[in-house]
């Protein structure tokens, strides 16, 4: 079984029914319900997400949109360690950084999903946009 790390954006183009990224978000966690795939992400993932949805929709649906992605999502949680290291980290974005380091720490992470490919380019795990993992 493949393991992958989710960014955030994934996880808010999937909850939030982003258009036109929420289809191809609807095959990666179809893919975890049906066990296909273990999928993953930080628990600072979590939280980012509920704060976006919470602004971009109401307290009770951010609510209810999180609760469900816990029934179908395995949570990494961010250590020290994963901080720091991002701070002297060639990534020039802290948070995708932390990511990154989140998902190495797990060390059965197959490689992250995210839209950003380019913000981690310095990653030391195999990186994906949702669309090449489901090329036909």
């Amino acid at each position: 079984m493949k393991h992958f790390f989710l960014d955030t954006n994934i996880i808010l183009d999937f909850l939030g029914n982003r258009v036109p990224f929420a289809k191809p978000a609807l095959k990666i966690f179809t893919k975890g319900l049906k066990k296909e795939w273990q999928l993953w992400t930080s628990s600072n993932s979590v939280t980012t997400a509920y704060y976006i949805l919470e602004k971009e929709l109401d307290r009770d649906t951010a609510k209810e949109k999180i609760s469900q992605l816990l029934n179908y999502i395995y949570i990494h949680p961010i250590q020290k360690k994963d901080l720091q290291t991002s701070l002297v980290s060639q990534f020039k974005d802290f948070e995708d950084g932390v990511q990154h380091f989140c998902a190495l720490s797990h060390g059965k992470i197959d490689g992250i999903i995210t839209r950003n490919k380019k913000d981690f380019k310095h990653s030391q795990l195999p990186v994906y946009a949702p669309e090449e993992l489901f090329i036909e």
